[in-house]
């Protein structure tokens, strides 16, 4: 983040993190526009910031084509199943082979560049999971310049719960890595997980009122000075884990949002030396990672590794004996409270009791309570 914007500026960044509406953040971000200057230190922001206007406009025109019964655009990808993935990555990585592979839909398969032009769906089943999995135009050509579709698949990639970034084996995988990565960070994406979690909440009155769960730079001033700075008067902000200040920052201006990310280094067949060593520089750089060859089998593995990245949890529940075949599916962490809301806000509201089978009870059929932590595989019976 440039150190020298305009206060302005700062401000107007600032208040686009509490836009509710779509209309609110593009007046806000076009505001911001007018008031950083332009030069070489400000390049790159304001770039970041002319993509999520145009992602912003497309969206809002989306809205009003449909308000005005013109149908839903090829790009208004509806969530089918439990979980929603996206693949991502340079033309002629083989996204579409992957998605025939696992899915048995069909998707535009040939030897030129650009042949997906609009996203392509197919249901992935996995231990009676099912999750959709959605082919989505390059986002880069070969030679890393952004295709023009690349903001419209950007647009379904961010309300997506995992992007699978596909990378050619035969093409310098670890360049493809870092030309995909930063394209997304110019989108307000980034697929590296944050040290810390962040909470504001803005106030009409009653000042500023801190809780930091960790270690801040320069301490509780100096977050009170930053906060200050960016215009925020009267607020509750919650800080846990470790960060230095820039990063709060960035956080308070930017706000990119974080994506659970598998890379699968494709096309592992045709250089599998080159394949083995991007799968172990990219798990070396903390991201999960597998090689592949949608024309050599592997699939089932690669149906785990996928799951997996999704970083959930199978539940069965359990009624008069008798164990439902298919699960639910909830986040990692998720409680017996969680599982009941899911079936039935009714549930979560007259929620008793429940009794766990599975390896989260200390016994088979203990009787836990509405905090207990479920893992995969638990057998729940709800009793209200």
């Amino acid at each position: 983040m440039p150190t020298n914007l305009p206060a302005e500026a700062r401000h107007k960044l600032a208040e686009y993190q509490s836009a509710r509406t779509i209309e609110e953040k593009i007046e806000v971000l076009k505001e911001a526009l007018s008031l950083i200057p332009d030069h070489k230190g400000t390049e790159k922001l304001r770039r970041q910031l002319r993509k999520r206007l145009a992602e912003l406009r497309d969206e809002l025109e989306e809205r009003r084509v449909r308000r005005a019964g013109g149908g839903a655009s090829e790009f208004s990808v509806k969530k089918e199943g439990w979980v929603q993935a996206a693949f991502i990555g340079i033309t002629n990585s083989g996204k579409s082979s992957l998605l025939q592979a696992l899915t048995g839909a069909p998707s535009p398969v040939a030897d030129y560049p650009f042949t997906t032009q609009r996203p392509f769906l197919g249901m992935m089943n996995y231990s009676g999971c099912e999750i959709q999995l959605v082919d989505l135009p390059s986002l880069l050509t070969e030679e890393f310049r952004e295709t023009g579709l690349a903001s419209k698949s950007i647009g379904v990639a961010r309300n997506s719960d995992l992007l699978i970034v596909v990378l050619d084996a035969s093409r310098d995988p670890v360049k493809q890595f870092e030309a995909i990565e930063s394209l997304l960070e110019e989108y307000g994406i980034t697929l590296r997980k944050k040290s810390f979690e962040l909470e504001i909440e803005k106030k009409d009155s009653g000042g500023l009122r801190m809780v930091i769960m960790g270690s801040v730079e320069g301490g509780y001033e100096a977050v009170k000075n930053l906060v200050t700075s960016l215009g925020i008067k009267s607020a509750v902000i919650k800080i846990s884990g470790d960060v230095r200040l820039d990063e709060l920052e960035e956080e308070l201006i930017r706000r990119p949002e974080y994506k659970r990310s598998l890379f699968i280094v494709n096309k592992s067949d045709l250089n599998e030396a080159q394949a083995d060593r991007a799968v172990k520089e990219l798990e070396e750089r903390g991201f999960r990672a597998i090689k592949a060859s949608a024309h050599n089998g592997g699939v089932e593995q690669l149906k785990q590794r996928i799951f997996e990245a999704l970083e959930m949890i199978r539940v069965y529940t359990r009624r008069e004996g008798q164990v439902s075949e298919k699960p639910l599916l909830l986040k990692r962490g998720a409680t017996v409270y969680d599982l009941a809301e899911k079936i039935h806000r009714e549930f979560a509201e007259r929620l008793k009791y429940a009794r766990v089978w599975g390896s989260s009870a200390k016994i088979q059929g203990e009787r836990v309570g509405h905090d207990h932590v479920l893992m995969d595989g638990d057998i729940v019976e709800i009793h209200l």
